[in-house]
């Protein structure tokens, strides 16, 4: 008898122990998904509005288009000064529904005299990537250049158009058409290391945007050649505003 409670003890300690293993499994699980991408974000207090699917053109060798869903992800109240978009788009199949397609593309990431890039250059090349880094602009013109759905949202009440905001963008493509774009739009700017952004940037191009842009690059790259598309986004810890936004900021996005 003894034995069968010395049984029954440890059975019910191994499930326990396995139960808690499998509610941190549970806890760490991506909390979105977007196409093929699971999306995890580091902070809590994320919203997801969802956005209408498109269907995207592709060129190559084969004509035809790519089904893409689009999501964007908010963090904080409208009209404050620690709000934080993030619209990710991402293929949900690939080139004629993931059977025989190529795709070829020629890049040219290169900063200019306002906006800060970094990515591959060429012509045919087999994958194409940038991140885009931008000093502050207002919202509108920002939204209309890179997030036109976007400027539809005020009516729900979770985005704001109140302030002049900072982006930073990643996107990576390749061959078989598998791509994720992240575009991250912020009031307040990011706290991080400057030691990464050693480059002459241009004026308003924070060095600290510059630093976390590499790590969203590079955790977009980890995304598209994985095949579970996880996206493990870097930590968005924004700091308060020195002085509140300048009323002549940029009018154009970029």
């Amino acid at each position: 008898m003894n034995e069968k409670k010395q049984m029954s003890a440890w059975v019910l300690q191994v499930l326990a122990c396995g139960g808690a293993f499998f509610g941190a499994f549970t806890a760490q699980a991506a909390d979105f998904s977007v196409g093929r991408v699971d999306v995890e974000f580091a902070e809590s207090g994320w919203k997801e509005l969802p956005l209408p699917d498109e269907s995207l053109a592709y060129g190559g060798e084969k004509t035809g288009a790519m089904e893409v869903q689009s999501k964007l992800y908010v963090r904080g109240d409208p009209g404050n000064e620690d709000q934080v978009l993030v619209l990710v788009s991402a293929n949900s199949r690939g080139l004629g529904g993931g059977r025989g397609g190529y795709m070829s593309y020629s890049t040219n990431c290169k900063s200019d005299a306002q906006n800060y890039r970094e990515g591959n250059e060429g012509f045919t090349a087999s994958f194409s990537q940038c991140l885009t880094v931008t000093p502050l602009y207002t919202r509108e013109s920002v939204f209309k250049a890179l997030a036109p759905q976007v400027l539809a949202l005020p009516t729900s009440g979770l985005v704001s158009a109140r302030h002049p905001i900072y982006t930073v963008w990643s996107r990576h493509s390749i061959s078989t058409g598998s791509f994720l774009d992240v575009r991250v739009f912020l009031v307040s700017p990011i706290g991080a290391d400057k030691a990464a952004a050693t480059d002459a940037l241009p004026n308003g191009v924070l060095p600290e945007h510059v630093a976390w842009g590499r790590q969203l690059k590079d955790a977009v790259k980890s995304s598209v050649y994985s095949l579970s598309g996880r996206l493990a986004v870097p930590p968005i810890r924004t700091v308060p505003l020195k002085s509140p936004p300048a009323s002549g900021v940029a009018s154009s996005g970029g």
